[in-house]
Formats: C-alpha cells, structure tokens, sequence
C-alpha cells in the first residue's frame, strides 16, 4: 500500500506520453499520406516547370555566393520540360510550355545575368514550330537575347542567334545585319559571318553600313585571297546599288502605264531613268521575264525567305 501514491502519477504520465507519441504519429503518417497523394496527382499544364517560387530580385542577394547554383536548377527544369515536350502541337496545345520555358530561362538569367549558356540555349529551344502553321516564343526569345547580347559581350552565338531569328522569323534585315556584324567583331566567330551580315544589309536596304563593313574588312584581311573576296563583295554592292535605282524605276513606270516595262528603253523614254547604271561586273543591267531587275554577270545580295516570316509562318 505504501507505493499505490507513487504508481498512480506514472501511470498517468505514460498514457499522456503515449496519447501523444500516437497523435505525433498520425499527423506524420497524415503529412506523409499526403505527400504521397500530392505525388500521385496529375500536375495542372499550367503548374508543371513554372518559374520557382522566388522572385530572382529576392533570390540574388539572398543565394549567398551560390547564384550561379539557382540558375543551374532553374536551367536544369527548362532542360526537362523542353525534353518533355510532344512534337507538332497546336500553338494552343503547347502554350503551358511555351510560358514556362520563357519563364525558366528568363529567371536563370535574372539570377545569374551572365548565363551565356542558358541564352545559347533559348535560341535554339524556345522558338516553337506548331502543326497549324505558327511559330512561337519568337519575340520572347528576341527579348532575352537581347539582354544576353550586352551580358555576355565575349560570345559570338548570342548576336548571331538573334541575327537569324530577325532575319528568319521576322524579316527584320536590317537589325539582323546588325547583330551578325555584332558576332562577326566577337572571338571565336566564323570567317562567313560578316559577308553574311553585308547581305543581310544590303536585304534590308542599309547598302551605306553594308559597304561600310565590307571596306574594314578588306583592309584588314592578311590574305589575298580573303581580300580579294571582299573587293568582289564591294562590287556586289555597287552592283546591288544601281539595281535599287532600278527597281525604283520600274515602280514608278508601273504607276504611270499601269504594266510593268519590257526594256531599259521603256524606262528611259517614261522619264523615270536617266541613264542605265554600269554593271561593276563587267555584265549588263537589264529587265528580266519577272520584270525585275538583274544582272548578266551576278546575282543579287538576297536573302531567299518571304519578308514579314518565313514559309508562311505566323510568328507569335
């Protein structure tokens, strides 16, 4: 009898310990259950590879020395939805993708601005051609190239992406000249780029800055052969340029008579050309079948792609 009193608090002490170890491991075993369900559930379109739950603004200064591991996983999850996407959708179909892999990359250069990778990587990845003639992300993927071009001033791939977007999808020559001249200043970029970036001038009509790249070139250039290739490109220009005049002339002559003009001769006795431009080429400038303008000894500094887009695409 003498030790009932001192049973009695033990025993109460341990059906309390044991009422609450079996509440502690209901609510673990319910976090857990729901952990799991959460898993199962299929994600929403709209949830699935969205941009992290952090702002970059918050997560910079709060990454502590670790910026450019934020970025990586935020990479890490576009490389997964891109790698996760169904080929030929509708642009409707593949929007949720489209949004998150714009919103991905455009984080992980936030966090990290000199991600040149990750800006490498949109240009090839984010623009999207889509089973009912679209392609997009195109104006996203110009907005985040652009950001990259200034970020990242050592890497050629970056304008020259840019360059072929504006050129292929947008039928913006000019810029795109601008860019791929750009690239062609940078290390590492290919001997092609700047005649390709004079071309894409003389398309969208800046023959003054194509010429211009074309003359810098020359006289840098320690081959001979290479020099000799930019005095040709000169001649191209030249040539380009008295074709110009001439397709302004035969607009003016359609204005006037209503059908396009048969010869230089038509030209001349309308009034609306003076005089035939030389052929630097040695050639001649003459009217073609199609009623434009051409040369006998060369062809014209052309980009073969419809202007506004590109096979009949509608760029979003």
């Amino acid at each position: 009898m003498l030790g009932f009193p001192a049973v009695r608090p033990f025993l109460l002490l341990t059906s309390r310990a044991s009422f609450a170890a079996a509440l502690a491991f209901c609510g673990a075993s319910a976090f857990l259950l729901r952990a799991h369900t959460d898993q199962l559930r299929a994600a929403l379109p709209e949830t699935r590879f969205d941009i992290p739950p952090f702002p970059a603004e918050v997560s910079r200064p709060f990454s502590f020395g670790l910026r450019s591991v934020v970025a990586d996983v935020a990479f890490l999850e576009a490389l997964q939805n891109y790698g996760g996407q169904k080929l030929q959708r509708t642009a409707a179909a593949g929007a949720a993708d489209d949004r998150a892999l714009n919103r991905l990359l455009t984080y992980a250069t936030d966090v990290d601005e000199k991600f040149s990778g990750a800006y490498r990587f949109a240009g090839f990845a984010m623009p999207r051609h889509t089973s009912d003639g679209k392609v997009t992300n195109v104006f996203q993927t110009a907005t985040l190239l652009k950001k990259g071009i200034v970020e990242c001033p050592g890497d050629w791939k970056i304008p020259f992406a840019l360059g072929f977007i504006q050129s292929y999808y947008l039928g913006d020559f000019l810029e795109a000249g601008r860019n791929l001249a750009e690239a062609a200043k940078r290390p590492g970029s290919p001997a092609y780029l700047p005649l390709l970036a004079t071309r894409a001038s003389a398309e969208g009509g800046d023959l003054d800055f194509a010429e211009k790249m074309a003359r810098v070139m020359e006289a840098e250039a320690t081959e001979e052969a290479s020099k000799e290739e930019w005095r040709k490109r000169l001649l191209d220009l030249e040539m380009e340029r008295g074709l110009r005049a001439l397709d302004t002339a035969v607009q003016r002559y359609l204005q006037l008579t209503g059908h396009p003009p048969g010869s230089m001769a038509d030209l001349i006795g309308a009034g609306v050309l003076k005089a035939i431009p030389a052929e630097p080429h040695g050639g001649r400038l003459e009217i073609g079948p199609d009623g434009r303008p051409r040369s006998t000894a060369s062809a014209r500094l052309t980009i073969r792609s419809r202007r506004g887009t590109t096979a009949g695409l509608e760029v979003q």
